[in-house]
């Protein structure tokens, strides 16, 4: 009986680790056309890449609403980089150029209520192009349904959900392209304390 509970314990082990190990290299091999997707690392040209975009109004207005210096991006993304961060981060490439970010994170208990969403397994996407050369070329579409996929397919997600300003004109019209539909506005407070309307956009699974 001892022996066939250490069988079953290692047994276990060895398949989460195994189980990782595939989520992981699945996810660091989506692709589509030219657009890749690979993790974060911890390191000073990952941050750089950040830097520069945070500097970026296009970027900034809609995310931290200021300019992020280096120190800043490093203390905000390094939890982000680690194997099992609750946000885990994507660098997006097209062409091998690293160009904007994708992450995702499962929605908890209190942000479900914040969005009067009554189902189980919901992510909420993030996404920006920071590299206004590869604006406007679908490449934000591949980046959503590639991601999209993976979270229905390999995290069995059952809805995703973003949350754009209201006056992001340009992101709203890019969800909505990839099956997100608006659920409501609502108000909440930006990163800088100012109360701002956003629009709750949510893709179920039977859309994917």
């Amino acid at each position: 009986m001892k022996d066939s509970k250490i069988f079953i314990f290692y047994y276990l082990f060895y398949f989460l680790i195994l189980y990782n190990l595939v989520g992981d290299f699945m996810i660091n091999n989506l692709s589509d056309k030219n657009v890749s997707l690979r993790r974060l690392c911890d390191n000073n040209d990952d941050y750089k890449l950040l830097q520069k975009w945070y500097q970026k109004e296009y970027v900034y207005l809609y995310f931290e609403q200021r300019m992020l210096s280096f120190d800043e991006i490093k203390e905000k993304y390094y939890n982000r980089t680690l194997e099992n961060s609750d946000i885990p981060v994507y660098i997006i490439e097209y062409d091998n150029k690293p160009i904007g970010i994708i992450q995702y994170k499962l929605l908890k208990d209190n942000d479900k209520k914040m969005y009067n969403i009554d189902l189980d397994s919901v992510y909420e996407l993030d996404i920006f192009i920071g590299e206004s050369d590869y604006h406007n070329l679908g490449i934000g579409k591949i980046t959503i349904d590639l991601m999209c996929n993976y979270l229905f397919d390999n995290l069995n997600a059952k809805a995703i959900v973003m949350c754009p300003m209201e006056n992001n004109y340009r992101a709203i019209r890019c969800y909505e392209k990839c099956i997100f539909k608006k659920v409501k506005t609502f108000i909440m407070n930006d990163t800088i304390g100012n109360m701002t309307n956003y629009v709750l956009m949510m893709r179920v699974q039977d859309n994917n």
